[in-house]
């Protein structure tokens, strides 16, 4: 064997091993959540936590700019009813993709190709 052929035999046992050690246990962890639904759990919580803190961030300015008029928010149930709207379009957003997602790994059509 020549020495380039042994190097690049080197190399790309060096690659693969350190994909073995460091990205495949995350790969593994990952596909496991996927499939057990627990990575659209934790995806559908943080939609939760982020639309709480969003809609207060909203209600907080919304009343700021009011306040600065003297005037007070006479809108509470309409701005409550679009918040649980919007809170359910992104949770069925985040069903749509993670049924995509399943699909793509199922048929392998989301990896990329190593050439």
């Amino acid at each position: 064997m020549s020495y380039s052929s042994s190097t690049y035999a080197r190399i790309q046992r060096e690659q693969y091993d350190d994909w073995l050690n460091r990205f495949y246990p995350k790969q593994k962890e990952l596909m496991t959540k996927m499939q057990d639904g627990s990575l659209l759990k934790e995806q559908l919580g943080r939609v939760d936590q982020n639309m709480q803190s969003s809609i207060q961030a909203a209600e907080l300015g919304n009343a700021n700019r009011m306040a600065r008029y003297g005037l007070s928010d006479v809108n509470g149930g309409v701005n409550n009813a679009k918040a649980a709207l919007g809170t359910v379009a992104a949770k069925n957003g985040l069903r749509d993709y993670e049924r995509e997602r399943s699909m793509q790994v199922l048929s392998g059509s989301g990896m990329g190709m190593n050439q």
